[in-house]
């Protein structure tokens, strides 16, 4: 199976994936949203084959993020800087739970390496089609993990 003509919807709060991706990961075409709302927008008014998501969003302006601040706050202590802290750096979750709620399920590849942390893995793996590579995986690898799921779905 080739990646031509497949349609990748690339979250992010930079450009630093669809960059890399666009280079050396050709084939798909590639869609970039920067936020879960846009994310949602973006599903709502085409198909895509592939979700590829960033955990963190601490580029994002805070009424960017998803989530709820103050339940996160108390969560954090009362800090509402560490409560805006983890909504950024977790943010790819909460985009995740957001698709999921609307009904978008598209196979997912979360950028994030959670080989240190295998037992939140299993907690979140509990759908097909999610699958995760950390920043240090090679194109030859996310291709094959693209494809993998992308046939998986079919």
């Amino acid at each position: 199976m080739e990646l031509s003509g497949r349609v990748v919807l690339i979250i992010e709060d930079g450009d630093e994936y669809l960059e890399n991706l666009s280079r050396f990961v050709p084939g798909p075409r590639y869609l970039q949203a920067k936020s879960g709302a846009a994310a949602l927008a973006r599903l709502a008014e085409a198909s895509v084959d592939l979700v590829y998501l960033d955990m963190r969003f601490d580029r994002a302006p805070q009424a960017a993020l998803l989530g709820d601040h103050a339940a996160v706050t108390r969560q954090q202590g009362g800090d509402p800087r560490r409560g805006w802290r983890h909504l950024a750096h977790h943010q790819g979750l909460y985009i995740l739970a957001a698709l999921h709620a609307a009904g978008h399920q598209p196979p997912l590849i979360l950028s994030y390496d959670f080989s240190l942390e295998p037992h939140r893995w299993r907690r979140l793996n509990t759908r097909p089609g999610l699958a995760w590579v950390s920043d240090a995986a090679r194109p030859e690898e996310i291709r094959a993990l693209m494809k993998r799921l992308i046939l998986e779905a079919s």
